[in-house]
């Protein structure tokens, strides 16, 4: 009896495994908001040498006044349509394009700010078209902004000492 009720056991684990496994290997899931954001926040602090060396030379160069003097940016623009801001020859913000965020995404240009807030929960603060949350710090406060018009129009993440 025993030797029966283990062979049972064992088989009814074989299959809800497999049939586990045929869930997940059929229907891959795209990373979450928070992955997403995470994987952009990684660039932050990376140095001028690590990026060209990892992504090569940009699509395009531009600088970005700033809201006072000292403050403007080089921006290097990708190809897979990342902005990088740099500071001190470090990237201190990460700017994501309309083409970037895909509805293949969990955050996706055009999307609600009633979706975004299911996805992240709320917000630090909220202004009439702005949503800000605080990332987990990286040696220096990181914070991830999400700019809606129309739904969600502009998303940055970036270095919040700067």
């Amino acid at each position: 009896m025993k030797i029966l009720i283990l062979i049972l056991s064992l088989s009814n684990l074989f299959f809800c495994s497999f049939s586990a496994f045929a869930e997940t290997a059929s229907s891959p899931s795209s990373p979450s908001a928070r992955e997403d954001l995470s994987s952009l926040a990684n660039f932050l602090g990376q140095p001028l040498e690590l990026v060209l060396e990892t992504l090569g030379m940009p699509e395009d160069m531009f600088s970005v006044r700033g809201p006072s003097e000292g403050q403007d940016s080089v921006v290097f623009l990708y190809k897979n349509r990342l902005s990088f801001y740099w500071a001190d020859r470090h990237v201190w913000q990460v700017r994501a394009d309309r083409e970037f965020l895909s509805e293949r995404r969990a955050l996706f240009f055009g999307m609600t700010r009633e979706d975004s807030v299911r996805l992240l929960g709320d917000p630090d603060l909220t202004k009439e078209d702005l949503s800000i949350y605080t990332l987990p710090q990286r040696g220096y406060p990181v914070a991830c902004a999400l700019y809606f018009e129309d739904g969600l129009s502009d998303l940055y993440v970036y270095r919040s000492d700067f």
